[in-house]
């Protein structure tokens, strides 16, 4: 009789304890453990602050860090765009280790701030996707506006498109043009050599084409210039050619 309510006396300090350990942890088991934790040091945005479009590529060597205490595993490094390239040191980083993230940013003639992303995926269970932030503010000494490229429009066989940018010199220096190229030879632009562009002035460049046939239509033009900090002006233009009912090829 004795043995048996000790027994009985056992299962009940038994349950007892399980019960007590669920209702101190909202009724659900105790699953802390060991975890990693990615940071990239410095903070998760990298900011160039002003620069030139001469200094493109943009670069710089960040650091990322496991501060946890259990193994840090990344498989995935993603840029949001083509522009940026983001290679890792090494994936597998212990508690305490680090390893680089190399980033080299593409600018080009655009708008006067650029902001990329960087997607870098882990095991880190409170933030398995970080996203670092990539920014600039890009001066440029020839500014292409509002635009960088020329948009044709409702293009049709037969029917001159045309499309324009403005070119504004911010230098102290008048800016000469020289050596134009433009893809292909039958485009139209009022681009010429030997043009000039104050200091503080805006000029239009437009382009002028009629297709012959159907289908997407590219084109460029590019034009040399006198300023030691850009040395060239490179505008490209995209299209849709649609056939024309009074012009339709067989």
């Amino acid at each position: 009789m004795n043995r048996l309510l000790m027994i009985l006396i056992a299962i009940f300090a038994f349950t007892m304890l399980h019960c007590n350990a669920q209702q101190t942890n909202g009724g659900k088991p105790d699953t802390a453990g060991k975890h990693p934790v990615l940071i990239i040091e410095g903070g998760d945005t990298w900011d160039w602050g002003k620069v030139t479009i001469k200094e493109s590529p943009l670069k710089t060597t960040l650091i990322i860090k496991n501060t946890g205490d259990d193994t840090l595993k990344i498989s995935e490094v993603k840029p949001a765009c083509g522009c940026t390239n983001a290679p890792l040191g090494k994936q597998t980083l212990a508690p305490g280790d680090t390893t680089t993230l190399r980033i080299t940013l593409n600018i080009s003639a655009g708008a006067p701030e650029v902001m990329k992303t960087v997607r870098i995926t882990s095991n880190d269970p409170a933030n398995a996707n970080k996203i670092l932030y990539l920014k600039a503010q890009i001066h440029y000494p020839l500014q292409i506006l509002p635009t960088s490229y020329f948009t044709f429009n409702e293009m049709k066989v037969g029917t001159e498109a045309v499309s324009a940018l403005k070119v504004k010199n911010n230098t102290d220096k008048v800016v000469k043009l020289s050596d134009l190229e433009i893809q292909p030879a039958d485009l139209v632009t009022n681009v010429k050599n030997g043009m000039e562009i104050a200091p503080g002035q805006e000029i239009e460049v437009s382009a002028k084409y009629k297709p012959t046939k159907a289908g997407y239509f590219s084109c460029s033009v590019k034009v040399k210039t006198s300023s030691p900090e850009q040395s060239e002006i490179f505008i490209q233009g995209y299209g849709n050619v649609k056939e024309s009912a009074i012009f339709n090829e067989k």
